[in-house]
């Protein structure tokens, strides 16, 4: 059944949710806004592997950083991928060293003083003010694509698909004449 010009996909705001959490700008794409979409694609992925380059791999952590983490995952699939990178390295390192994976808490001091000893040695730790800086560019990037999810989510619910640009300037040349 086909639907009409004026009836709007029930599943839309959750699919440019969605769409917008796994890859920054999807959802506006979706949506086809694709001028948008590629703009936030471009601006929050560049803001977040930016702050990964200065950083390192161990910029996201969900060890010792869990509030800069969870605005991290914000970002979908690139700060997905930039934690299992950085989750590789951990395992690799704590394999050498021959301590557990993970440490039982996150206060486990033995755990942690030798793991940073480790990431000194071989310069991996992340240090004052590199660390603030490098999170923050990625921090920041996940909380502007919240953003973003939420704008593709709202012109779903409002029914606004496609770009208006070509609409009002038409419009606003008839009114005129």
């Amino acid at each position: 059944m086909a639907r009409r010009k004026g009836q709007q996909n029930s599943f839309a705001p959750f699919v440019a949710g969605i769409l917008g959490w796994l890859v920054p700008g999807a959802g506006h794409v979706y949506l086809r806004r694709t001028v948008r979409g590629i703009i936030i694609f471009i601006c929050i992925n560049g803001l977040f592997w930016s702050g990964v380059a200065i950083g390192g791999v161990f910029t996201t952590d969900p060890l010792k950083q869990q509030w800069w983490f969870t605005a991290q995952m914000c970002t979908g699939v690139s700060g997905i991928a930039s934690w299992y990178r950085q989750e590789q390295y951990r395992k690799t390192i704590t394999k050498q060293i021959r301590i557990s994976p993970r440490p039982r808490w996150a206060n486990d001091k033995q755990w942690w003083d030798e793991y940073e000893r480790e990431l000194v040695k071989r310069r991996l730790m992340l240090v004052y003010p590199t660390d603030v800086v490098a999170r923050a560019y990625a921090g920041i990037a996940g909380m502007l694509n919240l953003l973003c999810i939420f704008d593709a989510v709202v012109l779903a619910m409002l029914g606004h698909f496609g770009e208006r640009i070509g609409k009002e300037t038409e419009s606003s040349k008839e009114t005129s004449q």
